[in-house]
């Protein structure tokens, strides 16, 4: 994927004003404040999980994705393509889930689109989210040795819930998927970096950082926070909950000073939050285990369809 879109990159040169094309989401400085820009699209299976529809999932992955960036949104769009026979029933099931986030974030769905696809040229349902917010500091902040890596929550929830789904294993578990605009709004003074750990889980987030930062990272196994609900399943089926997307946490960057109240503020949220480690000087993310360490690569190969 990041091949890919590297390529991609090399053909779509023109910018413009615009800053941060390869974070979360984009950037205009336009007078005294910062528009953040953001668009996703969506194609998850099943369309229905425990814990929540793609309706309400797309609505909060982009409310997400301008969080992480510092931003207040202000309006997303909503766009649905959509198979010829869907049923009316789950389509308005979807829709009252988008409804629900954004009734709940003050988020207003303020444009979209619609088509309908023949039978079978598609699954279901796509959705493709836009999101625009405003924001008075952009959290680009360079990232130093001896910063905290904080993580909200525990990881994996949402991506091992749909598979439970999927592989119809009855399991406890519900997808992590919530906005966490609150909690952004109570820490991002405090932090210099932070991203929503989606596709390619907390290990393609991690290396992002260090990539865009040159610094190296040294993270403790034992104070990552994986449910054994989570750990179990994933062992079962061979998979690294590191890799695995969450819907509904922040992995912060923050100076060494603050890393205890931004870590009780979290905790306040969700008693799970954790110091998860530290930059260090280096290139590469090193997982710090019971036996010794490993490199913590960004994901490589066919990840986890559909999840996201």
């Amino acid at each position: 994927m990041q091949e890919l879109i590297a390529r991609f990159r090399k053909i779509l040169k023109t910018r413009g004003e615009w800053k941060n094309t390869d974070n979360d989401s984009a950037t205009f400085r336009l007078g005294n404040t910062d528009l953040v820009f953001t668009t996703d699209s969506f194609v998850i299976s099943p369309i229905f999980f425990p814990g929540g529809n793609i309706g309400d999932l797309a609505v909060i992955g982009t409310i997400n994705d301008l969080a992480v960036m510092g931003a207040e949104p202000i309006g997303i769009s909503l766009s649905l393509i959509i198979e010829e026979g869907f049923e009316t029933e789950r389509l308005e099931k979807i829709m009252e889930a988008v409804e629900r986030v954004s009734a709940e974030t003050g988020v207003p769905v303020a444009t979209g689109d619609t088509k309908v696809m023949e039978k079978g040229k598609i699954d279901g349902i796509v959705i493709n989210t836009s999101g625009i917010g405003k924001a008075d500091r952009i959290l680009e902040e360079k990232i130093v040795p001896g910063d905290k890596v904080i993580v909200s929550g525990s990881i994996a929830d949402h991506g091992v819930a749909l598979l439970s789904k999927r592989f119809d294993f009855e399991t406890g578990l519900i997808s992590d998927s919530k906005p966490v605009l609150e909690e952004m709004r109570n820490v991002r003074d405090s932090i210099r970096q932070a991203k929503d750990p989606t596709r390619g889980g907390l290990a393609a987030c991690l290396n992002e950082f260090a990539a865009r930062g040159n610094v190296g990272m040294e993270i403790d196994e034992e104070k990552v926070p994986v449910k054994k609900e989570v750990a179990k399943f994933t062992e079962i089926l061979g998979l690294d909950p590191y890799e695995i997307g969450c819907e509904g946490r922040v992995v912060a960057v923050v100076p060494a000073e603050k890393a205890d109240s931004v870590l009780k503020e979290l905790k306040g949220f969700n008693p799970e939050a954790e110091i998860i480690g530290e930059v260090v000087e280096g290139k590469e993310v090193v997982l710090k285990t019971k036996i010794g360490k490993r490199v913590l690569h960004n994901p490589k190969g066919k990840l986890i369809p559909r999840i996201c």
